[in-house]
């Protein structure tokens, strides 16, 4: 069966690596390197191997002018969509004013039904309070107003990685909170988003459910086969606890968005993530002309965005 096609979880592609993931897709396949054993795994990016293709991005500019040319492998497109204001912690991220923007124009291409906004994750600091976060959420659950149809939240898990991340780059330091204060927040801004037709969902955060705050399953094959009208796999395929995403396949690799949220789970330091950025060449992934470190010339059939 087609596969899914997930432009990624681990990285911001339609952001940094749209060039790198238009010429591949001119190609009909790349290369995904496995985060922990290495191995190479050739994926087909074949029109009739791609069921539908599902980014992930806090900046879609980049990819508006590709889309034309990725609608050649697959319409049946889904996008991610996140937009907090939270310039303190995501330190180059585009402003949200920009980023609603472009929202906007996803959904007068496409629908409102296949554009997901996030306000993922929630990250309460000393400096950072909810109430600050929900005055942010309700500004930009007015100006989508009419155009999103649901928000995934979820709140910020203390990896190590985070700690570390907060206390190298900012002053902040996370507030713990019991599940019932969780709970609380959570409600709130269900609220909030039923005021402006937003249906709220809680991403691995089973603990926030209720009436009001539904479970999210952010690769959903039913729902994608729902509203393509077409066959899709509905096989679960979680990716961490609580998920409850179906089978796809990422072709992203970690530490290599340059947006710098500091909370990020898919990049271990951002300046490591930064200096991976910089040295990407677009055009050589596209065409298959790299050489690393300059010495070994890699040819095309060895194309992961990062060796």
């Amino acid at each position: 069966m087609p596969h899914i096609i997930s432009a990624s979880r681990r990285t911001d592609i339609p952001a940094f690596y749209s060039g790198w993931f238009a010429g591949r897709l001119k190609a009909g396949f790349t290369f995904v390197k496995h985060p922990y054993s290495g191995k190479m795994t050739r994926v087909s990016l074949k029109p009739q191997d791609v069921s539908a293709i599902v980014f992930w991005s806090k900046h879609y500019g980049p990819l508006l002018s590709k889309l034309e040319f990725i609608e050649k492998t697959s319409k049946q497109l889904l996008f991610h969509f996140t937009i907090t204001a939270n310039q303190e912690l995501e330190l180059h991220a585009p402003g949200y004013r920009e980023a609603i923007e472009d929202y906007h124009y996803l959904v007068r291409r496409y629908s409102a039904e296949q554009i997901i906004w996030r306000y993922d994750p929630l990250c309460i600091t000393d400096k950072l309070s909810f109430e600050v976060h929900e005055e942010r959420f309700i500004q930009c659950a007015e100006m989508l107003k009419g155009h999103a149809r649901a928000c995934s939240i979820s709140f910020v898990y203390p990896y190590k990685k985070v700690i570390n991340n907060l206390r190298k780059y900012t002053d902040h330091s996370l507030i713990e909170m019991s599940v019932e204060k969780k709970r609380e927040y959570a409600g709130r801004l269900a609220r909030r988003a039923e005021a402006c037709g937003i249906r709220l969902y809680a991403c691995c955060n089973d603990h926030l459910l209720s009436e009001m705050v539904h479970k999210a399953s952010c690769i959903d094959g039913r729902y994608l086969a729902e509203i393509f009208n077409a066959p899709i796999d509905t096989r679960v395929a979680s990716t961490r606890k609580e998920c409850a995403c179906t089978k796809s396949v990422d072709i992203g690799a970690y530490d290599t968005c340059a947006h710098g949220c500091v909370y990020c789970y898919a990049t271990t330091d951002k300046d490591r993530a930064m200096t991976a950025f910089l040295r990407h060449d677009p055009e050589w992934n596209a065409l298959g002309r790299q050489v690393d470190d300059g010495e070994n010339e890699t040819t095309s059939e060895q194309q992961p965005l990062f060796r």
